[in-house]
């Protein structure tokens, strides 16, 4: 009976463990209670050295501090009412959400892209387009 249930959870530890601790890598909450917020503040602190940063006519790989003064701009113009999750999945170190982010000018599709650099999560892709909705 101890062999068994050793087998067992060896076997848990070798295989199932893994998979839960992967999926376990979201995209954190500061950043999703950023969006809904429209604090450029806090969503800059997540930003990687260098980001690709979509943002009306913006579409380039930025700096963190360019980038940080692009995104105020959007948020200074865009008043935010509301952001909504729509999807969210993750890969190894990396993870996305897709959200809808409600605005004084719009609404806006976001997708947020993170990766594990160390023990710190990093933007390393952002998007906010014009919904079709």
């Amino acid at each position: 009976m101890k062999t068994i249930k050793f087998i067992l959870i060896s076997a848990f530890m070798f295989f199932a463990l893994p998979m839960v601790m992967a999926q376990s890598t979201e995209v954190p909450s500061d950043i999703i209670s950023a969006l809904n917020n429209g604090d450029a503040g806090k969503l800059s602190a997540y930003l990687n050295t260098n980001v690709e940063l979509v943002i009306g006519n913006k579409n380039d790989v930025f700096s963190k501090q360019q980038a940080s003064g692009i995104i105020a701009d959007f948020f200074r113009t865009n008043k935010v009412s509301s952001f909504q999750v729509l999807h969210k999945g993750n890969k190894e170190a990396a993870s996305f959400a897709i959200g809808e982010l409600k605005t004084s000018g719009g609404a806006y599709r976001v997708y947020v892209l993170t990766r594990k650099s160390g023990n710190q999560t990093v933007i390393q892709q952002l998007r906010i387009e014009l919904s079709n909705d």
